[in-house]
């Protein structure tokens, strides 16, 4: 029990300070492939020059049935951050990762990276548009930001739920990261609806 509530104070204190988790924490993924993106310190690596155009060709392209989950992850949290600034590419990549879902449960396959993929970016397209909360971008970056408040009325935890429950393995991480978060997120809305 003490256990629990320690993790749920760090949690909350993680979320207070750094920002959504799905957008903020990097992943290190050596050099597997995954988008263009500049190594820093920061979260936002985006590269100016890359062409935003191609993003759900390209995150089509990486995602193989042999990419390791945590390279899932880290090149989803990419394209999220990448679409935040271009509505039509979330658009359009939300679509093609829900599109693969539904054309395997058509075909009667059950694909459980499909499954965790359109749930992750789901999650993390929710998770970008709390950049705000966080006053995480400069005045000309809000500018450029096209996905704002909270209007995703999508939820991809069930999603990576469905994906482990088709046998995915690694995938836990993920949910646990969404799951903290939530919690961490709630208590604080609490907190400041209560002062």
């Amino acid at each position: 029990m003490k256990l629990r509530i320690l993790t749920a104070i760090l949690g909350l204190a993680a979320a207070a300070m750094a920002g959504p988790p799905l957008i903020c924490e990097r992943i290190e993924i050596g050099t597997a492939q995954s988008l263009p993106w500049r190594n820093g310190n920061g979260w936002d690596g985006t590269e100016k020059s890359y062409d935003v155009s191609k993003l759900t060709g390209d995150v089509l392209r990486l995602l193989t049935a042999s990419m390791p989950v945590t390279v899932r992850m880290e090149t989803l949290r990419r394209a999220a951050i990448y679409a935040a600034r271009h509505e039509s590419a979330a658009e359009q990549l939300s679509a093609r990762l829900l599109a693969r879902v539904a054309d395997g449960a058509a075909a009667g396959r059950q694909d459980p990276l499909a499954w965790f993929d359109a749930g992750y970016f789901t999650e993390a397209l929710r998770q970008v548009t709390f950049v705000y909360r966080y006053d995480m971008l400069t005045a000309a970056e809000k500018a450029q930001w096209k996905l704002r408040g909270e209007k995703l009325g999508l939820d991809g935890r069930g999603w990576i739920g469905k994906a482990i429950q088709l046998g995915g393995k690694g995938m836990e991480q993920a949910v646990a990261k969404i799951e903290d978060y939530r919690q961490a997120d709630l208590k604080h809305h609490k907190q400041v609806a209560a002062k």
